[in-house]
């Protein structure tokens, strides 16, 4: 897996999420069972403090000489029995409600002695004792600074309670200390993180194992759009993207298809163009070369020859102008000069030139303005050859008559409507009478069609075509007043 690529940055960022949510789970989850069992510990601490105090006070007093010495419960064997089930119930008191812990007491007199219990104790809890006294101390000065004390003695961990009851009974008894090893509790803890930290490992795997499987499905629709944009750059238009995307990239599936369409459109167009080109160029061309082998052999008569080959010349050269001017109007090289324009006047210039050669040809022009003046926007140069184009086009096909028709439609929008008697379009033509050097069956478009639509655009117009309701063709100029 590359290191700079969608699926790895998933990757990374939710093995990061991941790593981050395992520390901080593990951590919190720490701290709150430390204080849930502390918490725990200090309540059940507390019942075990008043059970025995309640125990030592009211059952012991009468057993502790005025002096800090053990019962003699030796000599006196119905005294004895006493003492032992005193102790006995003690021990009781710290034992009963434990789970975890393993409470232990210590009794002091009021000279805070220890009062040694009256049978053998084990040789290490003498010494416990005096350690845990003796941090006490030092952590608590007069036993009454803190109510709960942590210590540390030979490594282990001890949580104390020292309750004074001196002045709670008349006896030599003056302070009960409670205390319980929190080793079982350290233990516990482990336990519990152990389990966790088993869970999140297992969990962790689960969730890489999707990680990957995620960032991989969603790299599969980038890598289905590199390939056909590959596909695109190898000029294989028209190919659409077929692959289920998200709902964030169907915009950019669209937009690529939509690309891949008009590519497509356009390298059908060009190629025809590139064609259409040729062949307008190759007729005149073999003309010229033929009749100039004809000159050369004399099998020809040179004024003839002369004069076809000066006609194609000068057809060559309308169409390279025409050409030329066409990718000067689509490009930015050709700069519009808009002026407010007389409508009406421009129209009857155009009719003025055009006229001597419809008559020519025995074709009326008929024009249809309003009496008012029209004023429009545009450049008047361009508009001019624009809607010459046109009218010219009308004047090949007509039988009689080019009607120019001029409507207002409203305020803002002026409709030219320029039509003829002749034998109109073909249905199948329609759509494409305004690419360039389109040819239809009953002749060649040319440029001019392309140039006027060109122009009409660029002037926020809008051109169309279609026949007649008489039959003839029928161009509808929409122009913005």
């Amino acid at each position: 897996m590359k290191s700079n690529t969608i699926k790895w940055k998933v990757f990374k960022y939710n093995l990061i999420i991941l790593i981050m949510l395992i520390l901080l789970v593990s951590i919190i989850f720490n701290l709150a069972v430390r204080m849930y069992i502390e918490n725990d510990i200090i309540s059940q601490l507390d019942k075990i403090t008043s059970r025995t105090v309640n125990i030592a006070l009211h059952h012991g007093p009468s057993l502790f000489p005025p002096q800090a010495k053990p019962p003699a419960f030796i000599e006196d064997n119905s005294k004895g029995e006493k003492v032992f089930s005193y102790y006995f119930k003690l021990n009781r008191s710290l034992k009963e409600p434990l789970s975890i812990l393993n409470a232990e007491y210590i009794l002091l007199d009021k000279n805070k002695n220890v009062i040694p219990a009256p049978f053998r104790e084990e040789d290490g809890s003498s010494i416990l004792n005096n350690q845990l006294i003796s941090q006490i101390e030092k952590s608590s000065g007069n036993f009454s600074n803190q109510e709960y004390i942590k210590l540390k003695v030979s490594g282990i961990d001890y949580i104390a309670v020292v309750r004074q009851v001196s002045q709670k009974n008349d006896s030599d008894l003056g302070w009960i200390i409670i205390f319980s090893s929190l080793e079982k509790v350290n233990q516990l803890q482990y336990k519990i993180n152990s389990i966790l930290l088993i869970i999140l490992l297992f969990t962790s795997l689960i969730a890489v194992i999707l990680s990957s499987r995620l960032s991989k499905k969603l790299s599969e629709p980038f890598d289905s759009l590199n390939q056909h944009i590959k596909a695109i750059a190898e000029r294989n238009f028209g190919n659409q993207i077929q692959t289920p995307v998200y709902d964030e990239l169907q915009e950019v599936v669209n937009s690529i298809n939509l690309m891949s369409e008009k590519l497509e459109t356009y390298d059908k167009a060009q190629k025809t163009f590139l064609q259409n080109v040729s062949h307008e160029f190759r007729t005149p061309l073999m003309s010229i070369q033929s009749y100039a082998e004809g000159i050369k052999y004399n099998v020809v008569e040179s004024d003839m020859a002369v004069h076809i080959i000066l006609d194609e010349t000068k057809r060559m050269t309308r169409l390279l102008e025409e050409l030329l001017y066409l990718s000067r109007l689509e490009t930015i090289e050709e700069s519009f000069h808009f002026e407010k324009l007389q409508f009406i006047r421009l129209v009857s210039c155009i009719v003025d030139r055009l006229n001597r050669i419809a008559i020519n040809n025995n074709i009326k022009i008929l024009t249809k303005a309003p009496d008012i003046e029209i004023q429009i926007r545009g450049d008047e140069e361009k508009l001019s050859r624009a809607i010459t184009n046109i009218i010219s086009n009308c004047i090949r096909y007509a039988q009689s008559t080019v009607t120019i028709e001029l409507v207002s439609q409203d305020k803002n929008l002026l409709w030219v409507k320029i039509y003829d008697d002749g034998p109109g379009f073909e249905i199948n033509e329609l759509p494409n009478i305004f690419e360039r050097f389109y040819k239809g069956k009953k002749g060649n478009f040319g440029l001019g069609l392309a140039i006027s639509k060109n122009v009409i655009e660029k002037h926020n117009g809008k051109i169309t075509a279609q026949n007649h309701d008489s039959g003839g063709a029928l161009f509808i100029i929409e122009l913005p007043l």
